[in-house]
């Protein structure tokens, strides 16, 4: 135990002077976090697809382009592709589906992204746009690629017996921005805009710390004395989290005066009433990596509720299902995919701020209409 302490306080040290360096340099400033473009993978695709186009505003013509395609030069299609004349399109219409992006040249040759930031695959869609490129643009003369945050595979159904790549934000996207950097030092509107998506998509795949303290908090992690204690934290990091959660979930029962339950798997936080049925709950949970809250009657734990008229004055999404009066979105992100959001959690202004002020208009609200709190 003493060696994990003594490990803590090392690290510790190194996350202050990261914070620090964040503070003096404006690290911390995202105007596309402020924008609220973390979740939209349309805005992400037009922000990639602008850059990627020869005929885009940022004035550098094809380099971009090239640069993007440099980093996958051994595939067989592109050797041959017409750089100056490419067309770059979002959401291009196929007779079976979208393509997020598509690039093409008057060649023959073909890119395709699919970019998927946290939904999930449609029915077969690689091979739906494995079909669509085959009969555009012939067998040997496109490529597809999967990009997600840190380049996972496509779902079975979805790419069984298809060739594509996959690439992520993480890695090849972001290797790729800091390149375009470079090639837009001239530029400094185009290049400073691009610096400001590099540190949008470090914060969102959590890599937001400075080269050199992150070098140093490896050499740590990595010496013979610490390994053991490093491991026993990497294992524990789920139950760590899991009390983040639950210590904030009672800190808002108090609040509240309310019961409250933590899903095992962090995934979603209960606040109920003890004379509710069991599983009737005021819940805040992920959807499709956003946080939501509802008002969750017994059935809607099983999808098998009848959707009700939508209380407007609480949630500003259609009834379903799951959640009978409606929903509503109350955070751009889900703790299980930002660490940030620990943190506002151990400071309770995630409590204070979000989670609360929306808790108590829902149990207002059942005060006023006890019609439908008698049903929970």
């Amino acid at each position: 135990m003493k060696d994990i302490q003594n490990l803590l306080s090392q690290i510790a040290i190194i996350v202050k002077k990261n914070a620090e360096f964040l503070d003096a340099n404006g690290g911390r400033f995202n105007m596309f976090r402020l924008l609220g473009v973390n979740h939209y993978e349309n805005t992400h695709s037009a922000i990639l697809a602008e850059f990627l186009n020869p005929k885009g505003s940022h004035g550098l013509k094809s380099e971009f382009l090239k640069e993007f395609i440099n980093q996958f030069v051994n595939l067989e299609s592109f050797k041959d592709f017409c750089f100056e004349n490419a067309k770059v399109k979002t959401e291009a219409l196929t007779d079976d589906g979208r393509i997020d992006i598509l690039i093409h040249d008057d060649k023959g040759h073909a890119l395709i992204i699919e970019n998927k930031i946290y939904a999930v695959d449609q029915w077969e869609q690689l091979k739906r746009y494995d079909r669509f490129a085959n009969r555009k643009f012939g067998k040997l003369n496109y490529g597809i690629f999967y990009l997600t945050l840190i380049g996972s595979p496509a779902s079975q159904n979805s790419s069984e017996g298809i060739d594509y790549l996959q690439i992520s934000y993480s890695g090849h996207i972001l290797n790729w921005l800091e390149q375009c950097v470079k090639l837009a030092a001239r530029f400094p509107i185009v290049r400073e805009t691009l610096n400001q998506y590099i540190n949008h998509l470090k914060q969102l795949t959590n890599q937001d710390m400075n080269i050199k303290n992150q070098e140093e908090l490896v050499e740590i992690l990595s010496r013979s004395v610490n390994i053991e204690a490093a491991i026993k934290i990497s294992e524990n990091i789920k139950a760590v989290k899991y009390e983040i959660v639950r210590k904030m979930a009672k800190y808002i029962s108090e609040k509240c005066f309310v019961e409250y339950m933590v899903d095992q798997d962090i995934n979603g936080i209960g606040f109920f009433k003890p004379n509710w049925k069991p599983g009737a709950k005021i819940f805040f949970a992920r959807d499709n990596n956003r946080t939501y809250y509802s008002i969750k009657t017994v059935e809607a734990g099983y999808g098998k509720a009848v959707p009700q008229n939508r209380i407007e004055i609480l949630f500003d999404k259609k009834p379903d299902s799951h959640n009978p009066y409606g929903y509503g979105y109350v955070i751009d992100e889900h703790w299980l995919f930002s660490n940030d959001l620990y943190l506002k959690m151990d400071n309770q202004s995630l409590a204070d701020d979000i989670i609360i002020p929306n808790l108590k208009r829902v149990l207002d609200y059942l005060k006023e209409h006890p019609e439908i709190e008698n049903i929970l």
